[in-house]
């Protein structure tokens, strides 16, 4: 493709937060090795994704907009997204699979005067099955056989994996219009798919329909540009004079802490391409993102193993001697599932936290306290505050430097928070977690506390009990003024 053509990439953001985290990931690989404008990436909302995501997208620049679903609103996501693009100044189109990452450049192995896409791994549906349905969709003449990626097993040319789809601008009107058309008719003629358990890809076999209709120009794209790492298999169609462009690790290969681990990631190219995309991931960390997907994905892991295990009963003893049940109130930022405090008898509490997803967690578990989005600006000063594992999680300095000018302005008593006093090997090979300084210094640069000591360690965390200086207010200042002058 010449790369001065300008192309415009679009994938769909559901309700799932998985879907903005991948999608968060993706749109930063096509910034980083496809030299694409934000401007050119459309992040395709359905109309049940919370605001809050959408403006995540729109921070960095990205096309954002909201898509009315096609047909049964399930299976026919990459024809959803035309409505919104076919006005669209790009002289090309690609569809991506948010379950997907770019670790190279994708954009010479696309041709710019052909459509493109990557024939299916397996065969999904069977052949049979796809004869069936070309002969009731009145075909006379069947499209050629070609071999799955995956396997020897044929398929028909056109039967194509759905996680990329390249579409010049020139064929762009006439392949949706078709392709809409078989996709309707399909969906109200599913039985062979049904029969075989195959009914998710109506996209997909209604793309193949579409291109034995027109006869428009294509172009079988190789492995490179849409390569399965979520099992072990050859890819027939990899084109050794090039690297691995995107990987199609799908849901399953991302791990507990939000990087890749998939199973079918065996060969050399294979674990340096997964390597490269978990580097890439580590650095575009975004809290706001990922917790929504830990709390939703991985509930066992939850706010992670500091509120687990042996750490959560030594954090739960830790607050009980330090009289935490005892304050007046209680701020607790970052307040997660509330799997350390949720047995504890406090009183006027406020949780904080930045995922919606905890929140609702944390509101089942104790309907009686009170709960906010972050950043909660105008919650009130609290006796004790909270702060466990949160400093750790800050992406950048400017950040972690907020969190505790917040935490110390909302402490009228006592502070407790944790964080890292020395870098570690383990916390500089790890992409979820940020040192900056000893947490102990940042403390004390604030000036907003007479005394800062430490409470308690756990995993490689140090716990620091801060007390206020005290305040005074304005109308207690006039008097002891006015008691100074007498």
């Amino acid at each position: 493709m010449d790369k001065l053509c300008r192309i415009a990439f679009s994938f769909i953001v559901d309700a799932d937060p998985r879907f903005a985290y991948e999608g968060w990931h993706l749109a930063h690989s096509l910034m980083q090795h496809c030299a694409a404008n934000a401007k050119d990436i459309h992040v395709q909302f359905t109309s049940d994704v919370d605001p809050r995501t959408v403006d995540i997208f729109a921070s960095i620049g990205c096309n954002v907009a909201t898509l009315e679903r096609f047909g049964d609103g399930k299976y026919c996501n990459k024809l959803a997204q035309w409505s919104n693009l076919s006005q669209s100044a790009a002289d090309h189109f690609i569809f991506l699979d948010t379950d997907m990452i770019v670790v190279a450049d994708c954009r010479s192995q696309l041709p710019t005067n052909k459509i493109s896409a990557k024939i299916v791994d397996l065969p999904n549906p069977p052949l049979e099955v796809l004869s069936e349905v070309l002969t009731a969709a009145g075909f006379s003449t069947l499209p050629d056989l070609c071999n799955v990626d995956a396997s020897v097993n044929p398929t028909y040319v056109g039967n194509c994996n759905g996680g990329l789809y390249s579409v010049p601008r020139q064929y762009s009107d006439t392949l949706f219009s078709v392709w809409q058309r078989w996709a309707l008719w399909l969906l109200n003629h599913n039985e062979p798919l049904v029969r075989a358990g195959k009914e998710s890809h109506v996209d997909q076999i209604s793309f193949c329909l579409a291109l034995h209709e027109t006869g428009l120009p294509f172009a079988l794209a190789p492995s490179n540009v849409n390569y399965f790492i979520h099992f072990a298999g050859e890819h027939s169609y990899f084109d050794s004079a090039h690297p691995i462009s995107i990987l199609h690790y799908h849901n399953e290969s991302l791990n507990v802490t939000g990087v890749l681990e998939p199973k079918g990631a065996v060969t050399q190219l294979e674990t340096e391409a997964v390597a490269a995309a978990n580097r890439e991931m580590g650095k575009n960390f975004d809290n706001r993102i990922f917790w929504d997907l830990r709390y939703m994905h991985f509930l066992e892991r939850g706010s992670g193993v500091g509120s687990r295990g042996a750490n959560l009963e030594y954090k739960r003893q830790l607050l009980r001697d330090q009289e935490a049940e005892r304050a007046k109130s209680v701020l607790d930022f970052g307040c997660g599932d509330l799997e350390v405090v949720k047995a504890l008898s406090f009183r006027n509490y406020v949780g904080i936290d930045h995922s919606p997803t905890a929140l609702g967690i944390a509101k089942l578990a104790r309907p009686d306290w009170t709960f906010l989005l972050a950043p909660a600006k105008d919650a009130p000063p609290c006796d004790l505050v909270l702060c466990f594992e949160v400093l750790i999680h800050q992406e950048t300095v400017e950040a972690y430097r907020a969190v505790i000018d917040y935490l110390a302005g909302k402490t009228d008593g006592t502070l407790l928070v944790s964080g890292y006093e020395a870098c570690t090997e383990a916390i500089r090979d790890n992409p979820m977690v940020f040192f900056y300084e000893p947490l102990s210094e940042s403390l004390s640069r604030s000036g907003k506390f007479k005394s800062i000591t430490v409470a308690g360690t756990h995993s490689d965390v140090v716990i620091f009990r801060c007390a206020a200086k005290r305040r005074v207010a304005g109308s207690g200042l006039k008097r002891l003024l006015s008691s100074f002058w007498e």
